[in-house]
């Protein structure tokens, strides 16, 4: 008889990487990082005085909503935000229910060849079974995209793609850095063999070195405390408008929980994978990656071993 595993063992066996070219491909090893090699990566373990933080700079975004007071959203929202996750699991690849949150506040971002837009991805994800699906993704090292898990694996429709087009800072027709073609992802067990939406997490390996043109976000693990209230950015590839177009967002984090964030950032289907992240004296950290809708929306959290695959997979 086989022993029982701790929560620990388990929790480190479902957030074991999972890759499309070797099905249980294990991360390498995340070594300690130099301040040379960290380029843009925080790790924060203590409360820290919130200074120098803000939101991103997009003409005709009203920000009388940050300053609306937070409620606290109810047992029953959090509730109903669990559901759409489970039917998000079935449905997938950014095609997620409605996600938004009262007064629609959304504003396109025309600027995308700037910092932080250029670094935003809209993928084309075609299936094994000749789907095409829309998701969003974001540079996190020179040939690494970082997404929701349902993007890069899609039970519904065996598995891995068949590839996936990377295109950064698209802005409708135009594609100022071209197309790339990634046929190489990364997952976890807890994603690919559970369908766990706790680790919603993956990236795509690009067969070029993209970042080291146009840049990429940094990421942090912060603690609890430190994230909730947090004011935070998002952007993606919404699927309810013209095919190609990023739309911005912001607001506060209203909830924190072990593996999730929850705000009431307003998204739409093909905004999965897309970054939230916080400006923090000019520099970007993201947070989470946005996975689904519901109201409050919700991302995937970046805590600790989702960090250190992050590292792994940028490597």
């Amino acid at each position: 008889m086989s022993e029982k595993k701790s929560v620990e063992e388990l929790e480190e066996e479902r957030h074991e990487s999972v890759s499309s070219e070797e099905e249980y491909t294990i991360a390498d090893p995340v070594e300690e990082l130099t301040e040379e090699d960290a380029q843009g990566e925080e790790v924060v373990t203590e409360e820290e005085e919130r200074v120098g933080e803000g939101i991103e700079a997009v003409p005709g975004y009203d920000e009388s909503a940050l300053f609306e007071e937070l409620a606290e959203p109810s047992e029953e929202a959090l509730e109903e935000a669990e559901r759409s996750m489970e039917i998000g699991t079935k449905a997938e690849a950014g095609f997620l229910p409605e996600s938004i949150c009262g007064r629609d506040d959304r504003v396109r971002v025309r600027a995308t060849t700037r910092i932080p837009w250029r670094w935003l991805c809209h993928l084309r994800i075609r299936t094994k079974d000749n789907r095409l699906y829309g998701c969003t993704g974001w540079l996190i090292g020179p040939h690494t995209v970082m997404t929701a898990g349902h993007c890069v694996y899609i039970h519904a429709h065996s598995g891995w793609p068949r590839y996936i087009d990377v295109i950064a800072g698209r802005d409708g027709s135009s594609k100022p850095y071209g197309t790339v073609r990634a046929t190489s992802f990364r997952s976890v067990r807890g994603w690919v063999n559970n369908h766990n939406w706790n680790y919603d997490y993956g990236c795509i390996i690009l067969p070029t070195n993209l970042g080291n043109r146009i840049g990429w976000f940094g990421f942090a693990n912060y603690k609890a405390s430190t994230l909730r209230n947090m004011l935070v950015n998002n952007a993606g590839y919404a699927g309810d408008k013209p095919t190609g177009t990023q739309w911005f967002n912001a607001n506060r984090i209203s909830n924190v929980t072990g593996r999730k964030l929850y705000y009431y950032i307003d998204t739409m289907g093909g905004h999965s994978g897309s970054p939230v992240w916080r400006l923090k004296r000019g520099h970007r950290y993201a947070v989470g990656i946005h996975a689904y809708g519901g109201c409050p929306n919700s991302a995937t959290r970046i805590v600790k071993p989702v960090f250190n695959n992050m590292l792994a997979w940028k490597k």
